[in-house]
């Protein structure tokens, strides 16, 4: 009896648990064949980034601009980038962790969609680094299923080295001649400053002494001042004392007198009577 009760438990217990169990399976293999077909989906797309090496980043400078595109179809690379083959056909997400003393801040929204072969997505970032030396990049990207988190293929991290050029020292030529230009103007600058108050104080000086001569002029010669305030003054010059000139008389001349014509005509007959 007890055995009977047993095996009656263990059979009910038994077909509770497989028929529990069948929605999970076939939720799962619901979930595998999904993927599955979102892989088969996936087509071979192109890759493009910004090349390293050609940033010339240099320490405490501006940052600059690196940038990544994911293409559809396949087309030549610019000067300047790099190209590599990726999955495309789904969501793409792409990140760009940065190491050492580089800074990454990102321009663009992470994930986009490159769902056919005209599409087109880009990321960009600006890198900018503390201290010279090298430094590294690495660039992932992810093929998403749908908008979840489920990952379908994600590519190898594309690892990326460049060289942070030093800024400017005061070693440096070009900064020692930039630096000795500043001094100099600084001193121009300084001695045009100067300048221009010695001839301000030249100036009042000078307006000083004009606004005092008037007065011994007009007590030496005796000339009126000129009121004070003008700023030109007139000279009088002195007047010089002459010596009237001796008048000489003057000796009377003999009188020239003619005598009329009829007279002379009489004079020159009265011999010949």
């Amino acid at each position: 009896m007890v055995i009977a009760l047993l095996s009656a438990l263990f059979s009910t217990t038994l077909v509770y648990t497989t028929h529990h169990d069948e929605p999970r399976k076939g939720a799962q293999q619901t979930y595998i064949e999904e993927i599955r077909e979102a892989r088969q989906r996936l087509f071979s797309g192109q890759l493009i980034y910004t090349d390293a090496h050609s940033m010339n980043l240099v320490a405490g400078a501006q940052p600059r601009r690196f940038h990544v595109a994911i293409r559809g179809a396949w087309r030549p690379a610019k000067p300047g980038q790099e190209q590599a083959p990726v999955k495309a056909g789904a969501q793409i997400g792409v990140k760009l962790h940065c190491s050492g003393n580089l800074r990454c801040t990102p321009l663009s929204s992470e994930r986009q969609n490159v769902l056919s072969h005209s599409d087109q997505a880009t990321w960009t970032w600006a890198l900018s680094a503390r201290d010279a030396g090298k430094a590294s990049i690495a660039l992932t990207v992810t093929a998403y299923l749908g908008d979840g988190n489920t990952v379908l293929v994600e590519k190898p991290p594309q690892m990326l080295s460049l060289d942070v050029a030093a800024a400017p020292s005061d070693n440096n030529w070009y900064s020692w001649i930039t630096d000795l230009w500043r001094w100099m103007s600084n001193t121009i600058t300084t001695l045009g400053g100067i300048a221009v108050s010695l001839s301000a104080i030249a100036a009042a000086i000078v307006m000083l002494v004009r606004r005092r001569l008037p007065a011994a002029d007009a007590a030496d010669h005796g000339t009126p001042q000129p009121p004070r305030g003008s700023r030109r003054r007139l000279r009088v010059p002195p007047v010089r004392q002459t010596r009237p000139r001796p008048v000489r008389p003057r000796t009377p001349h003999a009188e020239v007198r003619t005598s009329p014509p009829s007279q002379r005509a009489a004079a020159h007959r009265e011999p010949q009577e």
